[in-house]
């Protein structure tokens, strides 16, 4: 495929779009433009049944956009099973983009978000023609976001609202000249919020100024008065590296830019991932944050007695890789979005780690954290401890420690200094494995079609086992369904050992030393 040139393409779109859009803008009443088709409710209470009654495209079959709908790339786009992916944005008239150097820009109410995904029938050869499978919008509604799947007909003049998701079959000749089948499996409305979620809102993703930053696209923006409050020189911004396009980043750099868009949404220290201690956000720059001698936690059995999250210099070793790598629904990273791997895009990851170079000490903490750490329990202060708790650390994602009641993810830490000694807690904060609060064992179900799940045991009866997972939801199983059931050795707390300084873990240590009963 010529990504070059679909994007020079969709690029000259945007522009003659832009310029029209500009000169709506440029008009002084607060009515549409006579020239738009496109009809967003904000305050709808369902989504439309049909793609066209939006009015978002001109032509649906060519996907060519209505007026004030802007065609835009982004460097890394995530990975679909190989469909082909185009991104389109409608903004209502009159409204603007707040920029926002890192995190994800501000669009305004009535905003959509679209993407279509399709596969061409040869991807040597687009002349050939494509199949249209799904458009994914993202409404921003008074409500909030709202996601909403369309699957296309056999006919490819409209899509429906796919509210369950469903499959469709596809079939194309791949790069290599083999043909290829595949069911594609949309994502019903419930399961794009666990992508799209952020701290309990559902909002946009991959929309950053670093993502979008490419060949004048910001700039035009700006020009056009769609983007607002943007540095008045872009060109020295950051621009998130193109992951397969050498000459835009290194082999580090393309990796983590891969890690980003296809797994930072949820490993975030905001997202719903981010009680596993991973964080695989581009701008993480503490190695142990992104995965590098972390050690696993109990979330089912995706680490497959690996020791580490990334082993450097060892990528066949890295139960990150081998979770990415993985088409088992129990093993597999990210487990909504994709059936398949993508080949290329770990074998860039796995490029990245055999590049990272061992260090011993920070392994010897992972695996020998009471010997890293002797004595760190002995003095600490309690107040830095409490800062680290609330704030660096976010402990109290799911704990509670000044008072009774409150998270449940974790146990309550009310009181904690008078039922345990500070080696004790020491060891609960860098070797959570070694002692399991009773109650707090992962429970990991094998149930209805290999699918699995890992939680903390909240109740079960004759017929039923209900999990409270790390995430602070709860998954109720049918006992009939279950084909295996296992307790597992590892804590769901991760670590602290390859993060946390000494002195932080002495601070640590008397702040919860500091908490005894009334």
């Amino acid at each position: 495929m010529s990504s070059t040139k679909n994007s020079a393409r969709g690029l000259a779109a945007a522009i003659c779009i832009l310029t029209l859009t500009s000169c709506n803008r440029s008009n002084e009443t607060d009515e549409p433009p006579s020239s738009s088709n496109v009809n967003i409710d904000v305050n709808a209470r369902r989504p439309a049944k049909l793609l066209s009654e939006y009015g978002l495209f001109e032509d649906l079959r060519s996907q060519a956009p209505s007026s004030g709908v802007i065609p835009y790339e982004v460097n890394t786009a995530h990975f679909a099973d190989y469909a082909r992916s185009r991104h389109f944005l409608y903004l209502p008239p009159h409204s603007t983009i707040g920029y926002q150097e890192k995190a994800i820009l501000n669009f305004p109410l009535g905003s959509v978000l679209i993407q279509t995904l399709s596969y061409w029938k040869d991807r040597r050869d687009e002349s050939k023609g494509e199949r249209l499978v799904e458009t994914r919008l993202l409404i921003h509604q008074k409500k909030g976001w709202v996601g909403v799947p369309y699957l296309w007909n056999e006919a490819q003049d409209d899509a429906r609202r796919a509210v369950a998701g469903d499959k469709t079959p596809v079939a194309w000749t791949h790069d290599d000249g083999a043909q290829r089948t595949l069911d594609f499996v949309t994502p019903n409305m419930n399961q794009c919020k666990q992508c799209h979620i952020h701290q309990e809102s559902m909002v946009p993703i991959g929309v950053t100024a670093a993502n979008l930053h490419r060949e004048n696209q910001l700039e035009s923006w700006v020009d056009s008065g769609l983007l607002n409050g943007a540095p008045s020189d872009l060109s020295k911004t950051e621009a998130l590296p193109i992951w397969n396009t050498p000459d835009t980043g290194t082999v580090a750099e393309r990796a983590r830019a891969w890690l980003d868009v296809n797994c930072a949404h949820c490993h975030n220290p905001h997202g719903p991932a981010n009680v596993t201690g991973l964080d695989l956000s581009y701008h993480q720059n503490e190695p142990a944050r992104y995965g590098v001698y972390k050690a696993p936690v109990a979330a089912g059995r995706g680490s497959s007695g690996l020791r580490f999250s990334i082993e450097p210099g060892q990528p066949e070793k890295s139960f990150l890789l081998h979770r990415i790598r993985s088409t088992d629904l129990g093993v597999m990273m990210p487990t909504l979005g994709r059936s398949l791997a993508d080949a290329e895009g770990t074998d860039l990851i796995a490029e990245w780690i055999q590049q990272i170079a061992p260090d011993t000490e920070a392994a010897e903490r992972t695996l020998n954290p009471m010997v890293a750490f002797e004595g760190a329990h002995e003095q600490g202060n309690a107040e830095l401890g409490r800062t680290l708790f609330y704030e660096k650390y976010q402990c109290v994602t799911c704990h509670t420690a000044d008072q009774k009641e409150g998270a449940t993810i974790g146990p309550l830490l009310a009181g904690i200094g008078s039922r345990m000694p500070r080696e004790t807690i020491l060891e609960s904060i860098v070797a959570p494995s070694a002692q399991i609060a009773e109650g707090y064992a992962m429970v990991i179900l094998t149930h209805d079609d290999d699918k699995v799940v890992a939680g903390r045991l909240q109740t079960e009866d004759d017929h039923t086992v209900i999990l409270a997972l790390p995430d602070g939801t709860t998954v109720s199983v049918n006992k009939s369904e279950i084909t295996k059931r296992e307790t597992s050795e590892l804590s769901a707390m991760p670590s602290l050992a390859g993060v946390m300084t000494p002195e932080e873990a002495g601070a640590l240590t008397a702040f919860l030393a500091s908490l005894e009963e009334s």
